[in-house]
């Protein structure tokens, strides 16, 4: 069998194959390689664009009725350069390939993966809406996650889904399901490794992950928020009835609003569920009771982008996630670890080539479209320390696709 040598090329390919597996949450995202770059090499803050799918109204009858077309794109901003420097002498560089392997590139690789999936699900989990269970309780039962396939079924998620659960989830889950009526396989999976099987609960894939983030919630005393003002549409949403300066509610809190339905986005009915609404910034009451909440999804009542049944009626009751009830209720800061059952049409984790070095340092760089990514990896020799200064780098921006494709399962 020939030699393998230690070369840039082949350090490279080694720690990009390492770094896809090392994956977690990243790995079932879509992936996005812009091969634009390849000359040029990106920065820090370039922008690129992803394309979102198209959306119709069936209509009916025999006459033709024509529909604007949405050419919807999703801006993706290359914002986060991840590197793993080290130096090592030119004696250490005389030892054999496994010695470089397992010294360098496997840690590499799995330290930049692990810094991957958590740059990705920090970006991507408070843009989600829909969400099951309840702050500061991890989730027990099996129809917690039920009930997230069931909030993906409404919003016409297809595609294989994934659950990415946080390590106290995982394992409250797995308990649950050993008193389950299981294959003999998928118990001894759930005895041997504390983790659910594959297709089990209408989830296709399950995985624990220490990459996944938790949330704060947003405080208020007692108050009876309602909705202040009919006929509202658009990203935000004016609501009174707060406890006057004693309410801030943070990015990622839910609410439902009483007769605001969603909408299933294939055929435009109502699901006869309330919307689920997440606030995307933090806000406090303005002026006495009231406060403007920025949210998502926006409230359109009709048309190819119709997001719920009709727009909330003044005065319709406000429910929001955790408070102790919807009239006179009060809402305690908790802390959530966030869960997360998804579809790669969640979001994309693009990836672009970054420039080359110059300065009589040395380096490779290996880009693979199918995973989505590319890693350079520069040496440069300091005569004076007999050292070489290495490091290995992605540039790297997550963003969501279609926030419908994902449920956040409170714990």
């Amino acid at each position: 069998m020939a030699n393998t040598l230690v070369t840039s090329t082949w350090v490279t390919k080694e720690t990009a194959a390492g770094y896809v597996n090392n994956l977690v949450f990243a790995a079932n995202l879509t992936k996005q390689y812009n091969d634009s770059f390849q000359v040029s090499g990106a920065h820090m803050g370039d922008t690129i664009n992803v394309r979102l799918p198209q959306r119709f109204v069936a209509t009916h009858g025999q006459a033709l009725q024509l529909q604007n077309i949405f050419d919807q794109t999703t801006p993706i901003t290359l914002n986060d350069q991840i590197n793993v420097g080290f130096a090592f002498s030119s004696a250490q560089q005389s030892t054999s390939v496994d010695d470089v392997r397992s010294r360098y590139v496997k840690p590499a690789a799995m330290t930049l993966a692990n810094a991957a999936d958590v740059s990705a699900y920090a970006t991507l989990f408070p843009n989600v809406y829909s969400s099951v269970g309840t702050p500061g309780t991890t989730p027990s039962s099996t129809l917690t996650y039920l009930q997230a396939g069931g909030k993906l079924d409404d919003l016409a998620v297809n595609g294989k889904r994934y659950a990415t659960l946080d390590v106290a989830a995982a394992f409250t889950i797995a308990n649950s399901a050993t008193t389950l009526f299981n294959p003999t396989g998928e118990i001894t999976k759930i005895f041997k490794e504390g983790l659910m099987g594959s297709n089990q609960l209408n989830i296709n894939e399950w995985r624990k992950s220490q990459s996944t983030q938790t949330r704060t919630t947003g405080t208020f005393t007692a108050s009876t928020p309602l909705v202040n003002g009919a006929t509202q549409t658009g990203s935000t949403i004016n609501i009174n009835g707060w406890a006057s300066g004693a309410t801030t509610l943070k990015r990622g809190d839910k609410f439902v609003v009483a007769g605001v339905f969603s909408v299933n986005p294939v055929n435009y009915t109502s699901t006869g569920r309330l919307q689920q609404f997440v606030i995307t910034a933090d806000t406090a009451d303005a002026v006495g009771v009231t406060a403007t909440l920025p949210i998502s999804p926006s409230i359109i009542t009709s048309g190819q982008l119709q997001t719920v049944s009709n727009s909330p009626a003044s005065g319709a009751v406000v429910t929001v996630l955790g408070a102790t009830s919807a009239a006179g209720g009060t809402l305690a800061t908790t802390v959530s670890p966030q869960s997360l059952v998804y579809t790669k049409d969640f979001g994309v984790l693009a990836s672009a080539d970054l420039v080359m070095p110059e300065g009589g340092a040395n380096g490779s760089r290996i880009a693979d479209p199918e995973w989505g990514i590319s890693i350079r990896w520069v040496r440069q020799y300091q005569i004076g320390t007999d050292q070489n200064d290495s490091r290995f780098d992605i540039l790297i921006g997550p963003a969501v696709l279609q926030a419908r494709c994902a449920v956040v399962v409170e714990g």
